[in-house]
């Protein structure tokens, strides 16, 4: 094969041949090399490793000491040619079974001597290189419908790649002080060994094989350091992020531990280094909705996955890794500083809000039964044309913090580097409260929408977006793909296509296409064009709500004030284009605000009582007191809003006030008010447990709520203050004539359609104290 290769390139050059070979002479070379690699095979591994006179340790050693060195400084030489075969190639596989039989159960000194010979001898990035090519040769083991040139049970394939992890860590152990002299080659041999373990936590393995592959990890982020990683990760560091997740969600308990211990050490290190973990949370919480897809959808096409129940519980060991992380103590544990703590606390909490976000988004989107192909083509729809394609929420997830967890996951990111993500983010949270009927709310969303986009004009040459991660896609790098899922499952096309479609969501508008490349710039043009849609659809919420003419104008004054300072700002010296846009967006704004004004001014003089009912500016304070139920009691998919015995001030929306206005009745209208609001509450309540009564309590309910086998809903109306915004909230009490005031944490109207009260107070009357 090498005479071949040579006479192949002295042709190719033009060189004269001496003694040219034939074309006979050249296939009978092959096979002559090909029956003497088989011979090889034929002795190490059938012969010798299956024979039974030769299975115990000093014997096997022995015979595989006699073909230690020739092998391996063969296999070193001839690293071009190897990776030249395509990996399932029967030359090759049965090259490179040979090489880990012996890494396996050659001598220990036998290896390291030639290790040391490798590094001196400038050879070692080509055994590096050589490890790689049996790394892929190997994921053809994995199981599938592919024909193989060897036979190749289940527990040769975990050999295989135990062989390989332990490979790695011998040869950081043998190579790291000598090659360490030569920081260039240092730098080279470390970018190596981090893409090699990488290709092998991407492939799925035992749990054994998983736990030495990321003590190897753990190990090569010990030697090399964190700078060293860093620079040799550079763009694939989104991809740690991605396989680090990826091991936290795996079933067994020992890989999940190990990969929180390797995640602790990682971010304890950068913090150590840099001072900062942000960049790293960045790039593996902007990967994390595409982690999560992956592993429903791959328990999906499994046939594990047939509702929605299913798909969340198969993130629960994400969960739980993450709060294990969260829990580190900087007391027991010296790799975490206390200072990192905050850090990694908002990095965990926005992971489990990320979680709860992607879950919206697929019951927002979902189907029953799951189908990955329905839910992929709704999440692929465009998010930023509107707000059309939203599902009705199940009554059954009224209690959950929804809300909270989707702007909780947009406000991590920033305008500055991130804008894309939070856009995703605030757009799923505007999808949300429009399945609500929550229009105003969705009004606020898309004003934060707005108010991002105007920042961003600054700093859009520094906005980051992940990329696909290759190892996951492309079928030539990673052979095992073939293997995911059921045969009719759709493969792992449908599982990529369903996690890709929550990784790319198409948040801004634009003429050109791949105008989002990870080489291009998103342009002022784009983001304007994007920020005269989100003014549009501001526009037809609150034509939605109703009688919100005053805070739409409010929030468009606003909007045009930070758009007129960015078109006169000097400094800003943008192109003739990007002007003509933002002169395009102030005219959208000047437009809107005309309109509103003017329907302001007609309600003022033509208001009537059905209007004044009829308004959005309606508020209820909420309690849940008496007997808990067990959905309060236990940990739920999506965390509880609602804390027991705490009050909290909701808005009420349009479509519960026309509800409670259609009902012809003889008490107040307050009073339906909060029964119509208090219905789905007590519904949810109820289908928990049919047993347990539930009581619902207004304002002109007289029960007693002493009976603790009872749960008890306690509903009042409030009162804003009297401001376009506010965080006061009061209550009178009709008997004493005191006063109660709530106070929130957020002006409201606001993104968030409730909030709990952080402060009450109880003011006297008459001079009462």
């Amino acid at each position: 094969i090498m005479e071949a290769n040579k006479q192949t390139k002295a042709a190719k050059l033009g060189r004269k041949i001496d003694n040219p070979l034939s074309r006979d002479d050249l296939l009978r070379m092959e096979s002559l090399a090909f029956h003497s690699i088989s011979c090889a095979y034929e002795l190490l591994i059938k012969r010798q490793a299956m024979d039974s006179r030769f299975q115990t340790i000093s014997s096997s050693t022995r015979v595989a000491a006699l073909f230690t060195r020739i092998v391996l400084q063969q296999s070193v030489d001839t690293v071009s040619l190897l990776a030249r075969m395509d990996t399932n190639q029967k030359v090759r596989v049965t090259w490179l079974l040979c090489l880990l039989y012996i890494l396996q159960e050659g001598p220990d000194a036998f290896i390291r001597d030639e290790l040391r010979r490798f590094c001196n001898n400038n050879q070692i990035i080509d055994f590096v290189h050589l490890l790689k090519l049996a790394s892929s040769s190997c994921q053809h083991f994995i199981p599938s419908d592919e024909a193989l040139p060897v036979m190749c049970a289940k527990e040769m394939t975990q050999e295989a790649f135990n062989c390989l992890s332990a490979s790695i860590i011998l040869l950081i152990d043998e190579c790291f002080d000598v090659v360490s002299q030569d920081e260039q080659e240092l730098e080279k041999l470390g970018k190596c060994v981090f893409d090699l373990l990488l290709n092998i936590l991407s492939t799925p393995q035992s749990s054994v094989t998983l736990l030495r592959t990321l003590g190897g990890s753990a190990h090569a982020l010990d030697k090399f350091g964190v700078r060293m990683f860093l620079n040799a990760a550079s763009n694939r560091l989104q991809d740690w992020g991605r396989i680090i997740l990826t091991m936290m969600n795996s079933t067994e308990l020992s890989v999940r531990s190990m990969a929180v211990d390797f995640l602790v050490s990682l971010l304890g290190y950068i913090y150590h280094e840099d001072g900062s973990i942000d960049s790293f949370s960045l790039c593996m919480l902007s990967v994390m909705p595409e982690v999560v897809a992956r592993e429903i959808a791959l328990f999906s096409v499994s046939g594990l996955i047939t509702f929605m129940e299913e798909a969340e519980a198969s993130l629960w060991p994400l969960r739980r890794a993450l709060a294990d992380v969260e829990e580190t103590n900087p007391f027991d544990d010296d790799r975490v500083d206390q200072q990192l703590l905050p850090s990694l606390t908002t990095l965990c909490r926005t992971g489990q809000a990320i979680i709860d976000g992607v879950l919206v988004e697929l019951r927002l989107r979902g189907s029953t039964p799951f189908d990955l192909v329905e839910i992929t083509k709704a999440q692929r729809s465009g998010p930023a044309t509107g707000f059309h394609h939203s599902r009705n929420m199940s009554p059954k997830t009224v209690f959950d913090a929804d809300e909270e967890s989707v702007l909780e996951a947009a406000t991590f990111f920033s305008h500055e580097t991130s804008l894309i993500q939070k856009l995703r983010w605030l757009y799923t949270l505007r999808d949300l409260h429009a399945a609500k009927g929550q229009w105003a709310e969705v009004a606020e969303s898309l004003i934060l929408c707005a108010h991002s986009l105007i920042k961003s004009m600054d700093h859009l040459q520094n906005l980051w977006k992940p990329s696909r991660f290759d190892l996951w896609n492309d079928y030539q790098r990673s052979p095992w793909l073939s293997s995911v899922g059921l045969p009719d499952g759709g493969g792992n096309v449908a599982v990529m296509d369903f996690a890709n479609a929550f990784l790319e969501r198409d948040v801004l508008i634009h003429k050109q296409k791949n105008v989002l490349d990870s080489q291009q710039h998103v342009s002022v043009e784009c983001v304007c064009s994007t920020l005269i849609n989100v003014i549009n659809q501001v526009e037809a919420a609150y034509d939605k709500e109703g009688g919100m003419e005053d805070l739409a104008c409010f929030h468009l004054e606003e909007l045009l004030s930070m758009i007129n300072v960015t078109v006169t700002d000097e400094r800003k010296q943008f192109h003739s284009d990007a002007q003509a846009a933002l002169r395009r967006v102030r005219a959208s704004i000047c437009s809107k605000l005309a309109i509103f004004s003017e329907r302001d001014a007609g309600n003022f003089f033509a208001a009537n009582q059905h209007q004044v009912k009829n308004t959005a500016q309606a508020y209820v304070r909420v309690i849940l007191h008496g007997n808990k139920p067990e959905r309060f009691k236990e940990s739920t998919t999506i965390p509880t809003f609602f804390e027991w015995d705490m009050p909290s001030i909701c808005r009420v929306p349009r479509p519960v006030l026309v509800a409670a206005g259609s009902i012809e009745h003889k008490e107040s209208w307050e009073e339906f008010i909060c029964q119509t609001f208090a219905k789905p509450l007590v519904e949810a309540l109820s289908s928990d447990n049919a047993s347990n009564p539930i009581v619902l309590i207004t304002r002109g309910s007289l029960d007693a709520t002493n009976d603790e086998t009872k749960t008890y809903i306690t509903i009042m109306l409030v009162q804003k203050k009297i401001s376009i915004k506010s965080r006061k909230f009061f209550v009178r009490r009709g008997y004493d004539g005191s006063i109660t005031e709530y106070t929130v944490a957020h002006k409201v109207p606001h993104a968030l359609s409730r909030q709990r009260s952080l402060i009450t107070s109880e003011i006297k009357m008459n001079g009462q104290r």
